[in-house]
């Protein structure tokens, strides 16, 4: 069942797109930290568990706990999720504060049994796949313009 109308979708993408230079500006800080494996040309695996985890999700919380997890699981030698979590966190709950002021739940119901509650998840999800998808590509744009300078 899609609980999102056409309208409540347009609106979405529009706010990603929007929103491109910002989420673009998270894509660099991720090459600035991660970087890649030039000697055989691949990308951070971390990168890639990512994007994984956030179009796979059912549920928003599991890009969020993903996140704290990899922050948690670092040790002090190699802090790179530790130095970008904080921003790549705080970018998600701007995400789910915008589900809830496209959808607002006026219901009075506990707000996940609601109709409003529901399409705010499904917002969040489209959301987060959307601003990964925009993370990603930035990333991925830095490592071919990198290899495009050694290569010149």
């Amino acid at each position: 069942m899609n609980v999102l109308d056409n309208e409540l979708i347009q609106k979405v993408d529009c706010y990603i797109d929007n929103k491109r230079d910002t989420f673009s500006e998270l894509g660099d800080c991720f090459f600035e930290v991660f970087g890649y494996d030039k000697t055989n040309n691949r990308i951070n695996t971390q990168i890639r568990n990512l994007q994984q985890i956030t179009c796979s999700a059912t549920r928003f919380a599991d890009i969020e706990d993903f996140v704290k997890n990899q922050m948690g699981k670092e040790d002090k030698d190699k802090p790179q999720w530790r130095n970008l979590g904080d921003n790549v966190l705080n970018g998600l709950k701007e995400l789910r504060d915008t589900s809830q002021k496209f959808v607002p739940d006026d219901s009075g119901e506990q707000s996940e049994l609601s109709e409003a509650g529901m399409k705010q998840m499904t917002l969040r999800l489209r959301l987060a796949r959307g601003w990964v998808r925009t993370v990603v590509g930035q990333y991925l744009y830095r490592v071919a313009r990198d290899q495009m300078e050694d290569n010149a």
